[in-house]
């Protein structure tokens, strides 16, 4: 079976994000400093696609929400209440609205401007702090 060249490297660019990812510790038994590491990242998930949602409203789609949805998943289980938060983080981007403070911090984020987000291609997901990768 032969692969087109354009399919090979296509497979291999969505195949590489994963690469080296680890798996986030469950919740249950989680100390407090892994619980406040915990509250971080979840706050970085929702500002992540919160900017996705942005981008989306200004029509400049940065085409990822699948895919880190995905690394979402994969890092915490695909029953991850992480995975509704993110929904609702790129929900709110591109409608420009708040969530909350247990969500956002004390402060709702001031909306990016359009012209900024093309200098948004290289987001990613934040790292999992060391305290949550399951060993």
């Amino acid at each position: 079976m032969r692969i087109l060249p354009g399919l090979a490297v296509s497979m291999l660019l969505l195949a590489g994000p994963a690469w080296g990812q680890q798996t986030a510790r469950p919740l249950d038994g989680m100390s407090s400093e892994q619980r406040a590491d915990y509250q971080r990242l979840t706050r970085s998930y929702v500002d992540t696609f919160r900017i996705l949602g942005r981008a989306k409203a200004c029509g400049q789609s940065i085409e990822r929400f699948e895919p880190f949805v995905s690394e979402i998943a994969r890092r915490h289980g695909e029953k991850s209440e992480l995975i509704a938060l993110a929904a609702l983080g790129f929900a709110a981007g591109a409608e420009n609205r708040p969530l909350g403070p247990e969500l956002e911090g004390p402060a709702t984020p001031v909306p990016m401007p359009c012209d900024v987000i093309v200098y948004m291609k290289d987001l990613r997901l934040p790292d999992l702090p060391a305290s949550l990768v399951l060993k």
